[in-house]
């Protein structure tokens, strides 16, 4: 359920956007998905398309730009991207410390690849208006 109510927030958004403009097709929407919104692109993909049913965006391109995570560890400084731990099943992965790939420390803080961010949409407007 949770890339449903994702999904309902993309097309609610593209769709007060397109209020403001002569719009008559919402043809495209590009969304940047952060690493730690645990958001499945295929999942988000098909329940777009059913959000989307009977509105201005039915038929829209939803293309998605994965952010991969990014760190600080508060022991020797590091900051950049989170690695994934290579013998743990992604089920596992998803609830456990991110330790520092420069020195192992678990202390670490997220810094990035929480977003979900709609970064533009395209669509066809009325220009007989």
């Amino acid at each position: 359920m949770h890339e449903f109510s994702a999904a309902c927030a993309i097309v609610d958004a593209a769709l007060q956007a397109a209020e403001s403009y002569s719009v008559k097709k919402i043809t495209t929407v590009n969304v940047e998905v952060g690493e730690f919104t645990f958001l499945v692109p295929e999942q988000l993909q098909f329940n777009f398309e059913i959000a989307s049913k009977k509105t201005l965006a039915e038929d829209a391109t939803l293309n998605i730009n994965l952010v991969k995570g990014r760190i600080k560890c508060d022991d020797c400084g590091y900051q950049g991207e989170a690695q994934d731990e290579e013998d743990m099943p992604p089920e596992v992965a998803v609830f456990a410390t991110l330790k520092c790939p420069s020195c192992q420390s678990s202390a670490t803080t997220i810094t990035g690849g929480k977003d979900f961010v709609i970064s533009n949409i395209e669509a066809e407007t009325d220009t007989t208006r």
